[in-house]
C-alpha cells in the first residue's frame, strides 16, 4: 500500500516513523498542517489537486479532519485517523459517517460515547510510544546537570481557558453552578469524571449574551459543548496548580511549560522543551515524573504516560480507569487518587530508590512489548486491510 501521511497541527511524526520502520511506502503531504477545528478551504482544494495527480491507497493522520474524509469518500480512498484527544470535537461532524473512515480512539469511554452514532469502522486502541526515538537518548554530563530532577512535570497549566474569559460576566447563579462542579471535582480521581454538561439557564445565557450557539459548528449536544468549553480546561488548570503548589511546600519541583505561572509558589519554572529531544531526557533523569490528566479524558491513557515509560522514567499519575487494564499498579506504574495519596507516594518513592527504579524498568519493558508504535500501527493496518479487502 502507498500511504499519504497528512500533517496535523500540534501532532507528531511518529506515525510516519512507524510506517517507515514497517517498510511501507509513504509520502508526506507537507503543503499544510491541518487543524480539524479551523478548516481552510484553500488547503483542501490544494490537497484535492494533489490527490488527482498521484495514486495513493490510503490517507493516514492523527485525529480526524472531516473535509479530508469527504475528499477520501469522493475518490474512494480509505482514511485512517488515530485519535489522541477526548473528546475530539470533529467526531461530531456528519463526515464521521463516511464509509471510507477507519477511526481508532484511544479513550475507551470516548469510544463508548461514539458507538450510538452509528459510525462505520470505529475502533478502540490506546496510543503507542516511538521507542526508536525515546530510546535514542544521548545523555551528556551537561544534560545531567540541567535536567536531573526529584519531581518534574512537563505540560501546560491551561490558564488560557474559556472559564477565565467569561466568569466575570456570569450572573451569580450561573457562576455558582460552575464553581460547584469545579470544587466537587478538584483533585478527585477516585471515580471517572463524566463529560460535564451545563444547565438550560447557562445555555440560554451564553446564547443570548455571546451568541454561543453558533460556535458549536458540529453536531455535539449544546449543553455538552458548553460544559467542555467552560469546565474541562479550567479544572485542568486548578488540578495542576494545586498539585504543583502542594508538592512544592515540601519538595523541589521542576515545571517545564510555556504557561503563565503567576499562581505557582516555590516551583522551579523552566521554559517548555522540545518534544523530540530534551523532553525524553527529562523523563529519564527525573526521579518522579508527574502526569496530571486533562479531565475530559475520562478513562484513557494520555500520551505523556507512555512517553515517560518509553524513556525509562518512573511515572506517578492520577488514577485513570484504563491503567489497570494494561499495567500493574505498584509494579509497573504508580498512581494517586487525591492529594493525600500523592504526598504519601512521593515521600515513599523518593526514599525507596531501588523500588522506584524497578518500577521504571518494568514499565519500560511493558510498553516495549505491548505499546510500541510499530505494534499498535500493525493492529491498525491489519484491521483496515481485513475490512477493505
Amino acid at each position: 500500500m502507498h500511504f499519504l501521511f497528512i500533517l496535523i497541527k500540534n501532532s507528531s511524526y511518529d506515525i510516519l516513523w512507524a510506517l517507515l520502520e514497517l517498510e511501507k511506502q509513504v509520502t508526506i503531504y507537507d503543503t499544510a498542517e491541518f487543524d480539524p477545528l479551523s478548516p481552510v478551504q484553500e488547503e483542501f482544494d490544494k490537497l484535492e489537486s494533489f490527490l488527482l495527480e498521484h495514486d495513493f491507497n490510503c490517507l493516514i493522520s492523527y485525529l480526524f479532519v472531516p473535509e479530508i474524509s469527504d475528499l477520501c469518500q469522493k475518490y474512494d480512498i480509505p482514511y485512517i485517523g488515530w485519535v489522541y484527544d477526548s473528546p475530539l470535537i470533529s467526531l461530531f461532524h456528519p463526515a464521521v459517517k463516511n464509509p471510507c473512515n477507519y477511526l481508532f480512539l484511544f479513550d475507551q469511554a470516548e469510544y463508548e460515547h461514539m458507538l450510538p452514532y452509528g459510525i462505520p469502522h470505529l475502533h478502540y486502541l490506546p496510543m503507542g510510544v516511538n521507542l526508536s526515538r525515546t530510546g535514542a537518548l544521548d545523555i551528556t554530563p551537561e544534560d545531567e546537570k540541567n535536567f536531573s530532577c526529584d519531581i518534574s512535570f512537563i505540560g501546560s497549566l491551561y490558564e488560557d481557558n474559556s472559564y477565565n474569559s467569561f466568569i466575570a460576566s456570569f450572573p451569580e447563579e450561573i457562576a455558582a453552578e460552575l464553581k460547584l462542579y469545579l470544587v466537587k471535582n478538584l483533585c478527585n480521581w477516585h471515580q471517572v469524571k463524566p463529560w460535564p454538561r451545563v444547565s438550560q439557564r447557562t445555555m440560554n445565557f451564553m446564547s443570548e449574551t455571546f451568541g454561543a450557539h453558533v460556535w458549536n459548528r458540529q453536531h455535539m449536544d449544546f449543553d455538552l459543548y458548553l460544559g467542555l468549553l467552560l469546565l474541562s480546561r479550567k479544572l485542568a488548570e486548578m488540578d495542576r496548580i494545586t498539585v504543583l503548589n502542594t508538592l512544592a511546600q515540601y519538595y523541589k519541583v521542576d515545571l517545564y511549560t510555556r504557561s503563565n505561572c503567576s499562581y505557582l509558589h516555590n516551583v522551579q519554572v523552566h521554559q517548555g522543551v522540545d518534544y523530540y529531544t530534551d523532553m525524553n531526557k527529562i523523563f529519564y533523569l527525573s526521579r518522579i515524573n508527574l502526569n496530571i490528566t486533562l479531565p475530559s479524558i475520562e478513562t484513557g491513557l494520555p500520551q505523556r504516560i507512555l512517553d515517560i515509560m518509553g524513556s525509562g522514567g518512573f511515572v506517578l499519575t492520577n488514577y485513570q480507569k484504563e491503567i489497570e487494564d494494561y499495567f500493574v499498579i505498584g509494579q509497573e506504574i504508580e498512581v494517586f487518587r487525591d492529594v493525600d495519596e500523592l504526598l504519601e507516594k512521593v515521600s515513599y518513592y523518593l526514599s525507596h530508590e531501588e523500588q522506584r527504579l524497578r518500577i521504571a524498568i518494568n514499565g519500560y519493558q511493558k510498553v516495549r512489548d505491548h505499546f510500541s508504535y510499530t505494534h499498535q500501527l500493525q493492529q491498525i493496518l491489519h484491521t483496515v486491510e481485513e475490512a477493505y479487502t
